[in-house]
């Protein structure tokens, strides 16, 4: 859950002794007085702390000994529902390969526990009806004990999404404890703020904190858990977090994390290693994005807001996106931040300017579809975009291996448009340079960044020069070291699939993957032994020309490691062509109007009026033009959709048919996420900008197939 600063109100909870029963001894001496007072007191806090540790069941396997310093975090969330087909822990477990790869080292698990199933209860994740207990639709408490038992093994933390300010409404508390709730002056249990599915707890009951502390507890033992992500922890008063903290660390022989998802600076006074960034995001990130903001003002008040109180190891965990982000009106990072480079330019400054990174499962491979609560209606495509998962996986990695990116002092040079700053620790320098603008933009360097370098992820040299101009295009992002470049080698590369067959004119996209994962440079380049009888373009997309065989290599940057796939090509493929008719001027379709731009007219008649579908691979199509061969795309963004002689390796001419429902489909770009075909202002060419889910004018149907 995800909600806004609310101060605390609660009056901090006072311990009040009983007086003594005994006369004789209120007349003793004042010393002997003080002396067996103290003892009492001494005595009563043994008893309590058996009282609650005899709670705790037997510890299940090791202790996890390496738990990441806060600073050291790279934090990975994990929404069980939508991330496999099943939606289960076994899903999960699926993939921990794949998030340790990205140079994670903590992953955080939305909840587990049974929702509750009356009629006031949803089946939301933080409607718990039990937690001491994993949800049958997720597991059992062994598979739980698989994923944390997985994750350690290879080098991983897990911290567990809990939820302490209500229950649903049918958990076995509110009839055995019904003052464990707020209630009216009537005793009617109330409702935790606008939330009618959740009954909220009082924390003024004292034996109502005992029983959340020892089920905080109960995961440390029972599933070896090394943390908890708190939900709404604006929401509890500050003296329960203490309470419960210093419970949970008196557990010696566990390390936890504790992240308070809120916003209240005073949650750091409390004993929490990290707060949300929802300052950051909101006040910084976001309004920069959309609205314009200065980018030195926005992002020096908004982590000079958020780290006023912290101090030692704590910090702030800063995110672009999660599971209420997402799921919201908002929508998910790749809307907010105008694409993957711009995601990518903003997770950069997220990573390595002062902070906790954190990325929602999804994001790496540029997962488009929003994801709304309960997280019931989707299924992430994990096959896509890998490119972006290699992104990722560089930005993390040199998180990990510079100790100034993660621990180093930070001297800001932003100024309007850019974000700019140094990191030092010792003799090592980083310099991260980052337009946050989706338009190009010129940065001075100043006297504080200029020096000789290297490019952090590829090893090149850079000399910095005080007073120079230093362009930058859209969403560009530099990081130069003076010590620290990582140069990981390559291993091994396979190309994906092993053998094709292709009839004449037909395409194939291939796939290939570098070992490491994380190996420093994964460029590669394409050739065929027999371009007469197919092609492969810098993308990897095979374009079958003639009958016969060839082999296509792929080859590393290096030059060391090559991959094979053999070509096939039989006969003559016959071409479909389509008219594209629009739902909201009926009889519209999109013709090739020979001035570089697509049109809609009724007439249609004539070869201008027909689209060939061309697999671009990935899920993606080309649109060509029959008349013309021409490709629809949006590269020189010039308000209307373009129909000239595109690279069929653009993504400005890659398009995604998405269903809109009622046997209609929404157009959407590669590049451009949020730009989709429409014809909205009615200007008589076909436009791109400002289209919203549920806009007629921009659904269309494929119609009048044409094979020849």
């Amino acid at each position: 859950m995800l909600f806004i600063n609310d101060p605390d109100h609660c009056s901090e909870h006072q311990l009040k002794t009983k007086q003594p029963m005994k006369t004789s001894l209120l007349k003793t001496p004042g010393r002997l007085k003080q002396i067996c007072f103290k003892t009492a007191l001494f005595l009563l806090f043994i008893f309590f702390a058996i009282k609650v540790n005899a709670q705790d069941p037997a510890q299940y396997g090791t202790p996890y000994a390496n738990v990441p310093n806060p600073l050291d975090v790279n934090l990975y969330q994990v929404n069980i529902r939508p991330f496999s087909a099943a939606g289960n822990l076994a899903g999960v477990i699926s993939r921990l390969d794949n998030i340790k790869a990205l140079g994670t080292n903590v992953i955080y698990l939305m909840p587990v526990y049974p929702h509750g199933t009356d009629a006031k209860s949803t089946n939301s994740p933080y409607c718990i009806k039990d937690f001491n207990a994993v949800a049958a639709e997720y597991g059992s408490l062994a598979d739980l004990r698989s994923l944390v038992d997985g994750a350690h093994s290879r080098g991983m933390a897990v911290i567990f999404d809990f939820v302490v300010n209500g229950s649903s409404w049918d958990h076995p508390w509110i009839t055995q404890h019904p003052d464990w709730y707020n209630r009216d002056g009537s005793g009617n249990i109330q409702q935790l703020g606008p939330f009618a599915d959740i009954a909220g707890f009082n924390f003024a009951n004292t034996s109502l904190r005992t029983a959340i502390i020892n089920a905080m507890r109960y995961w440390v033992f029972a599933a070896n858990v090394d943390g908890f992500r708190c939900d709404y922890a604006n929401n509890a008063p500050l003296d329960f977090w203490t309470q419960a903290i210093s419970s949970l660390r008196s557990i010696s022989t566990h390390k936890l994390l504790m992240f308070a998802e809120g916003d209240r600076r005073e949650n750091m006074q409390s004993g929490f290693d990290f707060n949300f960034g929802d300052q950051f995001y909101y006040n910084a990130l976001k309004k920069i994005a959309l609205n314009g903001e200065n980018v030195s003002e926005a992002i020096t008040n908004s982590t000079n807001y958020e780290y006023a109180l912290a101090t030692g190891t704590q910090q702030v965990i800063r995110y672009i996106d999660n599971h209420d982000v997402n799921g919201s009106s908002e929508g998910n990072a790749l809307a907010v931040f105008k694409g993957s480079a711009g995601v990518m330019a903003n997770f950069l400054v997220c990573a390595y300017m002062r902070g906790v990174p954190f990325l929602y499962g999804g994001q790496e491979v540029a997962f488009n579809q929003q994801i709304f609560w309960p997280y019931t209606g989707v299924k992430i495509n994990w096959s896509q975009n890998a490119g972006v998962s290699t992104e990722f996986t560089k930005v993390l990695q040199y998180r990990n291996a510079s100790t100034a990116v993660r621990r180093g002092t930070m001297t800001s040079y932003a100024d309007a448009n850019v974000c700019a700053f140094t990191k030092t620790s010792g003799g090592e320098k980083v310099v991260v340079i980052v337009n946050l603008r989706n338009a190009a933009a010129n940065y001075i360097i100043p006297a504080g960044m200029s020096g000789t370098y290297k490019d952090a992820y590829t090893g090149a040299d850079r000399v910095l020069v005080s007073g120079a101009s230093q362009s930058l295009t859209p969403f560009q992002y530099i990081v130069l070291t003076n010590t620290n470049a990582v140069s990981i080698g390559v291993t091994g590369i396979t190309i994906s699939p092993a053998s094709i067959g292709l009839t004449v004119n037909g395409t194939q996209q291939i796939t290939t993957t570098i070992a490491p994962s994380n190996a420093t440079n994964k460029t590669v380049s394409y050739t065929s032994s027999n371009t007469s009888v197919a092609t492969v373009n810098t993308a990897g997309l095979i374009t079958a020309l003639a009958t016969g065989t060839a082999t296509i290599t792929a080859t590393t940057q290096d030059g060391n490691k090559t991959a094979i796939t053999t070509v096939t090509v039989n006969g003559s493929a016959a071409t479909t062509y389509y008219q594209i008719v629009n739902r909201f001027v009926p009889g519209a379709y999109l013709y090739d109007s020979g001035n570089g731009k697509v049109s809609y007219g009724s007439n249609a008649s004539g070869a201008a009026y027909q689209w060939s579908r061309v697999n671009a691979g990935g899920g993606f199509v080309l649109l060509r033009n029959r008349a013309t061969g021409k490709f629809m795309n949006v590269e020189n963004q010039n308000g209307t959709v373009e129909a000239t002689t595109a690279d069929a390796t653009w993504y400005s001419a890659m398009w995604t048919i998405t269903s809109a429902g009622d046997g209609w489909s929404y157009i959407q770009n590669r590049w451009q996420t949020t730009e989709w075909i429409h014809v909205e202002n009615q200007s008589g060419s076909a436009q791109y900008a400002g289209a919203q889910a549920g806009w007629y004018s921009a659904m269309w149907q494929f119609v009048n197939p044409v094979t020849q």
